[in-house]
């Protein structure tokens, strides 16, 4: 079950001024008067009384009509996409129909306030589907559109994940998270209150009726210190569903800081006090430095998961006889860890204080890479302005894979070696493509490998990207900027959303190229894009019996239920495991495999648990091909053919995934485990690098 992040949504932000003459909701003053609010909590509402300290309310009491003006505090200054709806009356404000992916906002920008406390109350028709609700106090809302903001995640089954976020020019950084004990259900009302006083920011979520807890998040920053506005922001990931939202009121008051607090926690001089003392739970506390990020999934959260970060510097994570190599610098941005693409700050540490200490597998793979023809000082980048690959032509095709590759290959030797030159080697094969590069071409005839060719590319470039930026390698921030913009113009517009047309390795190529996009640029619509299109392809492109006499049919393709035997190269039946590309051949197979498990393993390190919604899928796909492989005669063969290995393809994956299972869930997977035993997984092909280096398990 998934934990959905924090949102780009700079969007509504951007559209604001341009959108609000065309689409703010106008009603009469007369229409949004009232008086006592009588939707708020009984101690609030009586606060009313004290308009010294109130800076703004509203119950949306009356009758129903398009949010205007608010009881007090001027008018609201709103947002929402075409055919959505914001309809205030009956002491509710509906937010109606805002599709996946998209997001709403209820602004008074006429509040000032520095030292402020805002409360108010919501609750969803539903929490079911994959709602994916991110509900947002908005605090200290400048006119440059800085802010601090408390954000309420409503995960699938109605957990819940609640975040302090500071937003600033095009970045988002979460500076707090926890995840309280409070779920939410259909039709219950949720109460929130976030509050900034000072450098002091703090927040707390909790049922109505139930005790006011403690405040469950706290942290401080002094980033934004002026006065600002106040209001709220909805947002639906686009990986989930929409759903109703009702706002039962709204409250903003005036704080002074309390230095005599026990807790030191501002005491809101019109919300009611706490009830309950803080509870010695994590939740309860102030954020951890580093502990794992609490998650919101239903499995464990595995113990090796990287720290997070309290802003845009921190935890380097390196500790030992390590600490004269480089050392990561982990940054959270808008609700991503970095690095964190296949690789986070723990597994890497981990990885290199194994290799470097003589520690089998890593030590022998570090040697390969040592060895390999990507480690070369003298290599030299060979960029294209086009990409053209296909039956038809070959322009740039080999040069940009192998390219990719050496430039990974370059930041794993800086990283694990702390020589500078192959730091400067992978910033030099970087620049010299995002200087150059400006598009894949793609058809169905010259240039029919486009598609796949760019998501082989943005896989691997990314990853090596990833580690340069945040290792202290010297890249510029201009050219990492550059390199972002040849992503989402040469990159992107070929690998989201998949192909109709193409089979399970370049739907998965595709889906991890877009996640590890979203990733490297901060953009939560990109990656959840991708980590869609991972969960519609997964699940229909490794057989299980619970899916029925035949596979899934995939989405968003041509595929049809008469056409799958064809799509599954004709098995004689389908067994548990089988791969969509089993019976073509084994190196086919492992890279739909490599893109699956590296993807999954980028989604746990930004806290989706990708792995734990398909863990028996992939479990059972990856024994019954590695059984295979490890011995072609074995019994259980489906496939009108002998195994083919199709090239070593094969043999450049299944670590990342027998890592996750075998090594931090403790599943057995014997097959598995003798296949890595023989081929090692050690080497580098397409978009499969380094896997045992990086992954290995003893």
């Amino acid at each position: 079950m998934p934990i959905f992040e924090t949102p780009r949504l700079r969007p509504v932000a951007t559209l604001l001024a341009a959108a609000t003459a065309a689409t703010c909701l106008v009603a009469t003053a007369a229409a949004a008067q009232a008086a006592v609010p009588s939707g708020l909590p009984a101690a609030a509402a009586a606060a009313t009384n004290s308009t010294s300290s109130l800076l703004a309310r509203d119950d949306f009491a009356g009758s129903t009509r398009p949010l205007a003006k608010a009881a007090q505090g001027g008018s609201w200054t709103t947002w929402a996409p075409n055919g959505s709806s914001l309809l205030a009356g009956n002491g509710q404000l509906r937010i109606a129909d805002v599709p996946a992916g998209q997001g709403a906002s209820q602004l008074l920008n006429s509040v000032s306030a520095k030292d402020v406390s805002v409360r108010h109350a919501f609750s969803l028709d539903s929490t079911a589907g994959k709602v994916g609700l991110y509900q947002t106090t908005v605090l200290r809302r400048q006119s440059n559109d800085a802010r601090y903001e408390a954000t309420v995640i409503v995960d699938t089954d109605g957990k819940l994940s609640l975040r302090i976020n500071k937003v600033s020019g095009n970045a988002t950084t979460t500076l707090a998270r926890v995840a309280p004990s409070v779920t939410a259900a259909p039709g219950v009302r949720l109460e929130v209150e976030a509050q900034a006083v000072g450098s002091t920011l703090q927040a707390r979520v909790w049922r109505t009726g139930s005790s006011v807890p403690a405040f469950q998040v706290k942290t401080t920053d002094t980033s934004i210190t002026g006065a600002g506005s106040v209001g709220l922001e909805q947002y639906f990931a686009s990986s989930g569903r929409s759903a109703l939202v009702k706002v039962a009121y709204f409250q903003a008051s005036s704080l002074t800081a309390n230095a005599g607090s026990s807790n030191n926690q501002p005491t809101p001089v019109n919300s009611p006090a706490p009830t309950t003392s803080p509870s010695p739970s994590a939740s309860t506390s102030p954020r951890p430095t580093n502990s794992p990020t609490p998650s919101a999934t239903s499995t464990p959260k595995p113990t090796s998961s990287p720290s997070p970060s309290t802003g845009n510097t921190g935890n380097t994570g390196n500790t030992g006889n390590n600490s004269g190599l480089p050392q990561f610098t982990s940054v959270t941005t808008n609700g991503f860890r970095h690095p964190g693409i296949v690789n986070s700050v723990s597994s890497l540490d981990e990885a290199r204080s194994n290799a470097l200490a003589g520690k089998q597998p890593w030590a022998g793979a570090l040697a390969d890479l040592k060895g390999s023809r990507f480690a070369k000082l003298t290599w030299t980048p060979k960029p294209v302005a086009s990409v053209e690959c296909g039956s038809g032509a070959n322009v740039g095709c080999n040069a940009e894979t192998d390219d990719a590759q050496a430039a990974y290959s370059q930041a794993l030797l800086w990283y694990y070696t702390g020589d500078r030159r192959h730091a400067a080697k992978a910033i030099e094969i970087l620049n010299a493509w995002s200087g150059t590069l400006k598009e894949h071409k793609f058809d169905t005839r010259t240039y029919s490998n486009g598609l796949l060719q760019a998501a082989w590319g943005a896989e691997t470039f990314t990853k090596a990207a990833e580690l340069v930026r945040y290792s202290g390698a010297g890249w510029s921030a201009a050219d990492a900027t550059r390199f972002e913009n040849m992503l989402t113009s040469a990159f992107l517009p070929r690998v989201q959303d998949g192909w109709k047309a193409g089979g399970s390795n370049w739907q998965l190529s595709m889906a991890e190229a877009t996640m590890n996009i979203g990733v490297f640029t901060n953009n939560r619509a990109v990656f959840e894009n991708g980590v869609g299109d991972w969960r519609d392809q997964v699940k229909s492109h490794i057989y299980l019996a619970s899916d029925g006499a035949r596979p899934l049919v995939p989405n968003n393709t041509t595929v049809t239920p008469s056409y799958l035997g064809t799509y599954w190269k004709d098995p004689q039946r389908f067994v548990p495991g089988l791969e969509q590309e089993t019976c073509r051949d084994a190196s086919h197979t492992a890279m739909f495999f490599g893109a699956a498990l590296a993807g999954g393993e980028t989604a746990r390190i930004q806290g989706i648990d990708l792995f734990g919604a398909e863990r028996t899928r992939l479990v059972t796909g990856m024994e019954y091909n590695a059984k295979f492989i490890n011995n072609p005669s074995a019994s259980g063969w489906v496939c009108n053919k002998p195994m083919s290995l199709g090239g070593n393809g094969y043999t450049y994956t299944w670590a990342i995934g027998y890592h996750h299972f075998a090594g931090r869930l403790g599943i057995s997977m014997p097959e598995t485990r003798k296949l890595l035993s023989t081929i090692n997984g050690a080497g580098s092909g397409l978009h499969m690098n380094w896997e045992t280096l990086t992954h290995g398990t003893a």
